[in-house]
């Protein structure tokens, strides 16, 4: 999947003291108040919902670029847990004083965001977990959890759970399957690393075409 970031204008009203969030720091909780925007300037995040049966479910990536936080816009409380899963930098946005252009740049993040979401709740839903554990893998190797080793071969830096997380399964199921996949030759599993062997038959079964 491609997705292109649309162009935020520099000049959109922000609380000039830029955040850092550490990997694994949660930014807010479900409930808590919704003072500001966010817009995401480097790093990988996600927001998080707990389910009826107490597992945690990846609701949305968000990517840098992304402009966040849209429940401060209705005067509601935070819906979701937003955890980081690199380091990241953000900076607040207070949407009180915002140019018609800057309202815009800030609907065209948040539809493009919706249009991903939408995506990637097809990709949850669709297809066996092995299939769906191999189009969250490629997705996730498009993001900054991604990398290329020497060789050329790519890599995504994800533990079992947040795979879980990410396709809707428990963790022992995505670790049986992972293991399934190691042993076709599909995936080389290491300390939260998973090397892509076979990209190619990777994207046919996932049926990704990014």
């Amino acid at each position: 999947m491609t997705y292109v970031t649309p162009t935020v204008s520099p000049a959109i009203h922000a609380d000039l003291s830029s955040r850092q969030v550490r990997r694994g720091q949660t930014l807010y909780y479900a409930g808590d108040s919704s003072p500001s925007l966010y817009r995401l300037e480097s790093g990988l995040m996600r927001a998080v919902r707990l389910t009826p049966q107490g597992r945690n479910l990846t609701v949305r990536h968000i990517h840098p670029g992304d402009i966040f936080g849209e429940e401060t816009l209705h005067g509601l409380s935070r819906a979701h847990q937003v955890v980081a899963l690199t380091d990241a930098a953000l900076t607040p946005i207070h949407p009180e004083h915002l140019s018609a252009a800057e309202l815009w740049d800030l609907t065209r993040s948040l539809s493009a965001q919706l249009q991903r979401m939408m995506t990637d709740g097809v990709h949850i839903q669709d297809g066996d977990l092995r299939e769906r554990i191999a189009r969250y893998l490629l997705n996730l190797a498009d993001s900054t959890l991604g990398g290329q080793h020497a060789d050329g071969a790519r890599y995504v830096r994800a533990t079992h759970e947040l795979i879980a997380e990410g396709t809707g399964a428990t963790r022992e199921s995505v670790s049986k399957l992972i293991g399934e996949m190691r042993d076709d030759g599909l995936l080389l599993p290491a300390y939260r690393c998973l090397t892509l062997i076979d990209e190619a038959r990777l994207k046919g079964l996932s049926g990704y075409h990014g």
